[in-house]
Formats: structure tokens, sequence, C-alpha cells
């Protein structure tokens, strides 16, 4: 279980969360979260599922068994300066649809004058 207990801790640091903030959102103490940070506990299959919605990851990735994310990115890390990709899709996300359509147009232009002109 070791490997699990080192998973979560790693992807709560990364989403910059308190063990408090997870333990609410799984419904448990902040205490009975950190013993499975701690690998005192095994942390049981319905909390795995619900730590998997709550970082956007597949179970299997906590559980070791997947070598990387969803789509083998990791989301957490930083991309570009100090934003990770996960935050540039979450403001993607908060654009309209118009502005979505124009933020790809412009990532195609670029991608198309980079290959132009190296």
């Amino acid at each position: 279980m070791a490997d699990v207990s080192v998973m979560i801790k790693s992807l709560r640091e990364n989403n910059h969360l308190k063990q408090r903030q997870v333990a609410d959102y799984l419904g448990i103490s902040q205490q009975a979260y950190s013993y499975y940070e701690l690998d005192k506990r095994e942390l049981p299959s319905r909390h795995v599922v619900n730590l998997a919605k709550l970082y956007k990851v597949s179970a299997d990735y906590i559980l070791g068994v997947e070598p990387g994310y969803v789509g083998s990115y990791d989301l957490n890390s930083k991309y570009v300066h100090d934003i990770s990709l996960k935050e540039v899709i979450n403001n993607l996300e908060k654009l309209n649809k118009t502005n979505r359509q124009e933020v790809v147009k412009y990532l195609s232009y670029l991608g198309n004058t980079q290959t132009k002109y190296k």
C-alpha cells in the first residue's frame, strides 16, 4: 500500500489542497485521511473512486496500475512558467464557445508558423 499512500499525498500536494479539504470531500475526519497518507490504513475502494474524480485521474493511476494520467499527460506539472496544463484547460473551459474556437485557431496558426520558420 505504500505506493497508494505516496500517490494520494502527491496528488493532494500538487493540487494545493490540505488534508482537511480532502477529508471533507470524502466525508471523513482529517485524522482518518492522514492514516491513508501515512500508510497506517488501507484506502477503501470508494475513496479511490472519489479521489480519482477529485483529481481527474483514473482509479488505476492512483493504484499504480497505469504509468500516467489520462492521456499520458501529467496535468499538474508546470507546463509553461508557473502554469500547469490543468490550469490552461481550466481557463479554456471558462471561455465561451466562440472564444475557445479562436484559441484553437490561434494555436493552429502558431503551430503552422513555427514549422515554416524552423
